[in-house]
């Protein structure tokens, strides 16, 4: 329990319910079942935080530009990386007004691959997680990229660049949020684990958070559970030797 409760108040775990604490525990060598450890954490009053907050629109699927075909449909599993990637906008809120961020994540390893932030919701926005997400990882031809049909999306800059970049376009149903459940997935857990519970004044500091969480939190270190409790860059790594040591 001493352990359990050193993590738990550790920044940013105190969303950790039993399983990824077992996972903690286990890996810190102290060999325990998810039961026992569920058990404790109820004896102590120890839960995981969870926040429910208002959701503001970041979708505008109300425009006469080009739809692409849903090349998805729900099917969220991909055999390697810079196979599929997810993308979206939410927003953080300022003392005054509103800071955007719009992601990119690898399917495979739900990592952030690319990231952009704007007190504009455009398709600039957009275009600079994109091509921050290109830049990283120089994915081969092949790649398809899914998201809703905002008007950011669906625009003629932001399909000239795809084109350029020889990715495929794939976009959600109409008003559908299950058709990119996990790009929403990790916007549920930035909010839970950073924005809820800080006030930020100005845009550069939004932004400063948006740095700490993926970069030094989210890919690096958060057990995801459709991971195998692993982060994303542990989980790249593991995938990237069972691919060389079966070659």
């Amino acid at each position: 329990m001493a352990e359990v409760k050193r993590i738990h108040s550790l920044p940013r775990h105190d969303d950790y319910g039993s399983p990824r604490m077992t996972k903690k525990l286990n890996a810190a060598g102290i060999q325990c079942s998810e039961n026992t450890v569920a058990r404790l954490m109820r004896r102590e009053g120890i839960k995981a935080n969870r926040v429910k907050k208002f959701r503001q629109k970041t979708t505008d699927s109300n425009h006469n530009l080009p739809i692409s075909r849903n090349l998805l449909d729900q099917c969220f599993t991909c055999s390697n990386v810079n196979r599929v990637w997810l993308t979206d906008f939410t927003y953080i809120p300022l003392k005054e007004g509103f800071t955007y961020l719009c992601t990119i994540q690898d399917l495979f390893s739900r990592r952030i691959v690319g990231w952009a932030t704007s007190q504009t919701i455009d398709t600039k926005l957009a275009l600079a997680a994109l091509d921050q997400a290109v830049a990283l990882r120089s994915p081969k031809s092949g790649l398809i990229l899914h998201s809703d049909r905002g008007s950011q999306y669906a625009s003629a800059d932001f399909r000239d660049r795809l084109h350029r970049y020889n990715i495929a376009q794939s976009m959600s149903r109409k008003g559908n949020c299950y058709d990119n459940a996990p790009q929403e997935s990790f916007f549920r857990s930035f909010k839970v684990e950073e924005v809820y519970r800080n006030q930020y004044f100005t845009h550069e500091q939004a932004t400063r958070a948006v740095v700490d969480y993926i970069e030094r939190f989210y890919n690096p270190v958060r057990l995801h559970s459709a991971l195998g409790f692993q982060s994303p860059i542990e989980f790249e790594r593991t995938a990237l030797l069972e691919l060389e040591c079966s070659a």
